[in-house]
């Protein structure tokens, strides 16, 4: 799904597992996300896959433009389906994998569906609405034969009420969590103040470059922002004379730059937190405004002392800088690796 890079990189650790173990794969994907994977991996059979891809609001609440999206939406997933039969017919495809895209469902292989959100939040005052929400969600997820939760299924949990307790009657595994990184071997000089991981949907991530820019070209300090726009710039430029940037990294390049930061400010998508984890770095989180998913994990995990969090509007690089010259938390658990054993019997059954 074109929603960020997020639902692209977490595929990263099963389309290797697969093309380890010598199955063909073909990877459908559209945006940003078709280009992070092509870029990775470059021998592998790529589609351009069409798709919806939400239009978000200047304000902080995202409801109404996500409201006046939904007949977009469901035009999307009755052409997504039938696009995927097509392609399971041409490309014989023998089972399908889909990361958050409802409608690329198909009764002629066996099929996964991949989320961390079985319940999805809603704000306070459509509460009321929250288990039609969820029936609507269980009624999609349901056409295909096995739900993957990029989690554990005991606690400690990093998605908390988001994936857990799962759907009755679906076929579901809990996955452990999915990240293309590992802990490197060696560590860098902290020489980077403050680093940036910007990545989601516009217009709310150039509002936050935008206050990233102004504020930081005022304060006495060495900032780096990766902007998560593949497909421009892969060297770095100078934004101000305080703040370097990068249109996109390679995997060497984050690493050495999330080694080298002392204090790192994320977005609160899943993936970027899972990210973070499997990498033992802890960050301020800055959910999307309206994104009612990464406000609950933000809350959810600053309530941990995993991570803390601030809000857009009331972002304060000189208060963070002046509040974070203290060690990473310590985030009581070690990240389970991927259950790729649920993968492999998965694959070794088509």
């Amino acid at each position: 799904m074109d929603w960020g890079l997020g639902h692209a990189s977490r595929m990263v650790p099963i389309i290797k597992r697969l093309d380890a173990c010598g199955h063909r794969v073909v990877v459908a994907a559209d945006g940003t996300g078709f280009k992070f994977l092509q870029d990775y991996f470059s021998h592998i059979e790529f589609i351009r896959f069409p798709g919806f891809k939400p239009q978000y609001s200047r304000s902080n609440s995202q409801v109404f433009q996500m409201l006046r999206s939904v007949p977009k939406a469901l035009k999307s997933f009755k052409e997504d389906h039938h696009f995927v039969e097509k392609i399971i017919i041409n490309q014989k495809i023998d089972g399908l994998i889909s990361d958050n895209r409802f409608g690329a469902y198909t009764n002629q292989v066996p099929s996964v569906f991949i989320t961390h959100q079985l319940h999805i939040r809603v704000p306070s005052f459509w509460l009321f609405l929250k288990p039609l929400v969820d029936a609507i969600n269980k009624h999609y997820i349901k056409r295909f034969d096995q739900l993957w939760i990029p989690d554990s299924l005991n606690e400690p949990r990093l998605s908390g009420k988001l994936s857990f307790p799962a759907f009755q009657n679906l076929n579901t595994y809990y996955i452990g969590l999915q990240s293309r990184f590992s802990l490197p071997d060696q560590n860098h000089e902290k020489d980077i103040d403050m680093l940036f991981l910007l990545s989601g949907p516009e217009p709310q991530r150039s509002l936050l470059e935008e206050k990233i820019m102004t504020q930081s070209a005022k304060i006495p300090a060495s900032f780096c922002l990766l902007r998560g726009v593949p497909g421009k710039k892969s060297a770095a430029y100078q934004l101000n004379k305080n703040l370097l940037a990068y249109d996109h990294a390679d995997d060497q390049t984050f690493l050495n730059l999330i080694q080298r930061a002392k204090i790192i400010v994320a977005r609160a998508g899943y993936s970027s937190i899972m990210d973070l984890i499997a990498l033992d770095r802890s960050a301020w989180l800055v959910p999307t405004p309206g994104q009612t998913e990464q406000e609950y994990l933000a809350a959810y995990l600053n309530k941990k002392q995993w991570f803390k969090t601030i809000n857009q509007q009331q972002l304060d690089l000189y208060k963070i800088l002046n509040f974070s010259h203290s060690k990473n938390p310590n985030f009581s658990f070690t990240p389970k690796p991927t259950n790729f054993e649920v993968i492999d019997n998965w694959a070794a059954s088509l």
